[in-house]
């Protein structure tokens, strides 16, 4: 029989109630279980969100991917005092990505009926991952 140190890349640690965690690793489950309340707190805020309106539910996912990619260090999302030029400019590309993506029909809305709307999802989102952030421990804002 080989050596378990040939066998590095194969051999994972056991696990001791596998059936409890099986999309994921046991920390990350540790950190729900020890935290019910930031469970409550995720579910209730999607609980709230399938309540928005049908044009807000449907900018929704394009909000979240222009955010997805905000997501690194240094990013605009995490300063302190976010530029309003640049807010407006990721607003306009969750509206283009809309645009090229859905099939809005005869009544496509045009840039003034929905900027308010988009910048109020893009400023929550942004604050919902900021405050994910500054939960984990993670410093989220800039010094420039």
């Amino acid at each position: 029989m080989r050596d378990m140190g040939e066998w590095n890349c194969l051999y994972r640690e056991p696990r001791l109630f596998p059936w409890l965690y099986p999309y994921g690793s046991f920390p990350q489950y540790r950190n729900l279980w020890s935290s019910p309340e930031r469970m409550e707190d995720e579910a209730d805020a999607k609980r709230l969100r399938e309540l928005y309106p049908l044009m807000a539910r449907r900018l929704a996912p394009y909000v979240e991917e222009i955010c997805d990619e905000m997501e690194y260090p240094g990013s605009m999302m995490y300063d302190e005092y976010p530029d309003q030029l640049s807010l407006m400019r990721k607003c306009r590309q969750v509206l283009e990505r809309a645009e090229a993506a859905e099939d809005f029909g005869e009544k496509e809305p045009d840039w003034e009926e929905l900027r308010d709307l988009i910048g109020v999802l893009l400023l929550q989102e942004m604050m919902r991952r900021r405050k994910r952030k500054r939960e984990k421990g993670i410093d989220t804002f800039c010094a420039r």
